[in-house]
């Protein structure tokens, strides 16, 4: 989120990351790397989560797992979380065999960002109004939920937003076209700002 331009900088070798003109290669490791990591399904707020929850909170005097609406998001999420989980299982596979990961993290990225965001927000919406409560000790699980719905905008930016995300994927998965680009084929250095 920050732009930083350094004139006359000189980096010894020994601190200098990839070869010579492969900075961008290293950019794309780590961008990778945020991207499995945010795609990985993972976090205290997830499927078996709000299973238990939804065990635990009524709708209309029933437990809300009862609620046929509740059982159909909890399925949809499932079968994310376990896409996701075999999507990082093919990253982990590539990078075993010594090569870099294709697009699935972004895919991993594309989907786990958004889930973990309506997770937290169906979380809240099963314990009403003591879900918008951020304090734990007004609220057995308020602040674990709350703090994952507030953090989730932050993953669908980090690491590439959504629409970066899509864009990979329509052109490096489904081979669309790119979208077209005024500085394609100018260094970056030389792009116009301002």
């Amino acid at each position: 989120f920050n732009e930083v331009y350094f004139t006359d900088v000189r980096i010894p070798d020994s601190q200098r990351l990839g070869e010579v003109g492969q900075g961008w290669q290293v950019s794309l490791t780590t961008l990778m790397n945020e991207r499995a990591s945010i795609g990985g399904g993972g976090g205290a707020v997830n499927v078996d989560f709000a299973y238990k929850l939804a065990n635990q909170v009524t709708i209309d005097d029933k437990p809300a797992i009862e609620d046929s609406a509740v059982r159909a998001k909890l399925a949809d999420w499932y079968v994310q979380e376990s896409g996701l989980r075999f999507t990082g299982y093919r990253s982990m596979t590539a990078i075993s065999r010594g090569s870099d990961p294709g697009p699935e993290n972004s895919i991993g990225k594309l989907v786990g960002a958004p889930k973990l965001q309506q997770l937290g927000s169906f979380c809240m919406d099963l314990l009403e109004t003591s879900g918008a409560i951020w304090d734990s000790k007004h609220s057995k699980f308020a602040e674990m939920i709350v703090g994952s719905y507030m953090g989730a905008p932050g993953l669908r930016i980090a690491g590439g937003t959504d629409e970066i995300m899509t864009n990979i994927i329509a052109e490096r998965v489904l081979g669309l076209p790119q979208e077209p680009r005024m500085d394609k084929g100018i260094p970056f250095t030389d792009v116009p700002t301002g």
